[in-house]
C-alpha cells in the first residue's frame, strides 16, 4: 500500500452513535481497500469498487 491513504467510514453511524464496523481507505493510485475495525488483519484491496446493491 501507498501512503496519503483517505480514511472514509462506510456509511453512518449506527443509531446507538457507535463508527460502522468496516471502513475504506482510498489509496494515491487509485486502489481502495475495505477493512474490519474489530479485526484489523480482516481487509480487501481492489483497483476497482462495486456498490454493494449491484451484486443483489
Amino acid at each position: 500500500m501507498s501512503g496519503n491513504a483517505t480514511d472514509n467510514t462506510a456509511g453512518p453511524a449506527t443509531d446507538d452513535n457507535q463508527p460502522q464496523r468496516y471502513a475504506e481507505l482510498t489509496l494515491d493510485d487509485d486502489e481502495f481497500v475495505i477493512y474490519d475495525r474489530e479485526n484489523h488483519e480482516a481487509w480487501i484491496q481492489s483497483t476497482v469498487a462495486v456498490a454493494i446493491e449491484e451484486y443483489r
